[in-house]
């Protein structure tokens, strides 16, 4: 469940007043406050299966706020006095989180959409309330900037929203989802200038880069929320493969989610046959820079010395020494595609980036 931020100051307001120690965490068991406190505690299984009640566990007494999407309260101390302001925490934050959906915002009626929370009438009902088509072609843009509050990345994105059929959503702490209406005819240039535009309006404004994920288009409102899986999925995925790059379209990634989905142990046995220690040397950064753009150009040897500041005849001494060691031609398109496969494997047992 996520806490935007006018929830969140109000939930910290009350574990101020509360003369304990006190913690809230997710389903996940992820602190959520205090901000700043990152551990992830692991939750009792009997407070999950009964999280309403209070339960007291190692010096502490724990409760969750309610039976279906749970955030939970820690408070320091397991008397009765503190079991029973645990039962009141849990019973405002629950009155906080929990959006009466007759008198939902568009944008909390949004969210609610795209995390998957109504559904079936509900959905149709909130839909209708705010003037929501169920048949229309829209995409969800999501966008993520770990510098840049939300407030401020809103102020930066008013500039490309349509407000009659677009709806901007905080869904993180550093994080929006415009819900973009599409004509029928899906333009994915546009789309691409449009993300592009917002990236350099984040780099000139802010001095901080914007990650960019983009769904696939969905006719029906009551497949939004998939769409939102798509468009932050298109981050998560596009950032282990394109260290560079900042913008991702979930349809063009096909073979970096074949890729993910892959074991680690599976990609090290392949990726090794190539990336080894007896190659390391050879695969230093400027080779691999080298590697990269040939590939990023086509294969073009005259494109990419120009785009390197190189000699013709440098890039082709380098990639024969290539040859030589592993023998594969890059020059070659299939033995192109084989190493490029096996150096995306390589990046598959790295550590992932942080998941938004």
């Amino acid at each position: 469940m996520y806490l935007d931020h006018r929830v969140t100051a109000k939930i910290t307001r009350i574990l101020e007043q509360i003369d304990m120690s006190a913690l809230l965490m997710d389903s996940t068991g992820a602190v959520v406050l205090p901000e700043g406190d990152n551990r992830q505690l692991t939750l009792p299984d009997q407070l999950r299966r009964d999280p309403t009640t209070p339960m007291v566990y190692g010096g502490v007494t724990l409760i969750g706020t309610d039976d279906r999407q749970p955030l939970y309260i820690c408070l320091h101390g397991d008397s009765a006095e503190v079991r029973n302001c645990a039962i009141l925490c849990a019973e405002l934050i629950n009155m906080l989180v929990h959006v009466d959906l007759g008198q939902a915002t568009r944008e909390q009626a949004v969210r609610l959409m795209l995390r998957g929370e109504v559904e079936g009438a509900e959905l149709e009902s909130l839909a209708a309330e705010h003037n929501m088509p169920m048949e229309k072609n829209r995409c969800v843009m999501y966008f993520y900037s770990g510098q840049v509050s939300t407030e401020d990345a809103s102020t930066i994105l008013e500039g490309v929203l349509d407000p009659e059929n677009d709806v901007l959503t905080e869904v993180g702490r550093h994080s929006l989802a415009l819900t973009k209406a599409l004509s029928d005819e899906v333009d994915f240039e546009s789309l691409l200038q449009m993300a592009e535009a917002v990236e350099n309006s984040f780099l000139m404004e802010t001095g901080q880069p914007v990650y960019i994920g983009v769904s696939e288009p969905r006719d029906d409102l009551a497949l939004i929320a998939e769409a939102f899986d798509e468009a932050r999925s298109a981050i998560n995925i596009g950032r282990v493969y394109n260290s560079s790059g900042t913008i991702f379209f979930y349809n063009r990634l096909l073979l970096e989610r074949f890729l993910y989905d892959l074991p680690a142990d599976s990609s090290a046995r392949y990726s090794s046959q190539i990336f080894n220690r007896q190659t390391a040397k050879l695969f230093n950064d400027e080779m691999l820079h080298t590697i990269e753009t040939f590939f990023e150009n086509s294969l073009n040897l005259s494109e990419t010395a120009r785009k390197l500041y190189i000699h013709r005849n440098t890039l082709v001494y380098r990639l024969e020494k290539v040859q030589r060691a592993i023998g594969l031609d890059l020059r070659s398109f299939d033995d192109a595609v084989t190493f490029k496969m096996m150096m995306l494997l390589g990046k598959n047992t790295q550590p992932r980036k942080n998941r938004i």
